[in-house]
């Protein structure tokens, strides 16, 4: 059994739909657009949108205006841009400066891991073989180059037992 769908009292207002039917118009979606997008000319650093001079709001109305009139986006932008100048648009950065940029990086860091590895390999090619317990209670295993003398010997233990008598 179904039930009834609900319905509207007259009393009461009707409902705003805030889906795909809400539109804001074109001209104030090219106002917001350009506002957000273009650096303002009164305020160093900051968007004509996030601006709080009163002169910023005048634009944002003069873009408005402008847009109502059925210039499009482009025009609209060229016009305060030959009125500004240049630095309306913000930073506009060169491709092949990033590209160019990247690309030594990723080279420098594929050269670091090549020396990298040649340098850990060269050093494990050069370090002598560690020695067994076997070797080393040989009694002509040595560390160094040559094997000590008795008499380095004596004077070696001669000198860790004074150590151990402190």
């Amino acid at each position: 059994m179904t039930s009834p769908a609900p319905t509207q009292l007259p009393s009461e207002p009707p409902q705003p739909d805030h889906g795909a039917s809400a539109q804001i118009p074109p001209a104030e979606q090219i106002m917001h657009d350009l506002a957000n997008d273009l650096m303002s000319p009164y305020c160093p650093g900051r968007t004509i949108a996030s601006c709080p001079s009163p002169n910023a709001r005048k634009l944002e109305t003069h873009i408005r205006e402008q847009a109502e009139a059925g210039k499009t986006r482009q025009e609209i932008e060229k016009s305060l841009v030959e009125r500004f100048g240049s630095d309306i648009q913000g930073y506009i950065g060169r491709p092949e400066i990033l590209y160019g940029t990247a690309l030594v990086a990723l080279l420098a860091i594929v050269a670091l891991v090549v020396a990298a590895r040649r340098w850990t390999r060269s050093s494990a090619a050069r370090a002598p073989s560690p020695m067994t317990p076997d070797e080393l209670r040989a009694p002509g295993a040595a560390a160094g180059p040559r094997a000590a003398s008795g008499r380095e010997n004596d004077a070696l233990d001669d000198a860790l037992d004074r150590i151990d008598e402190f």
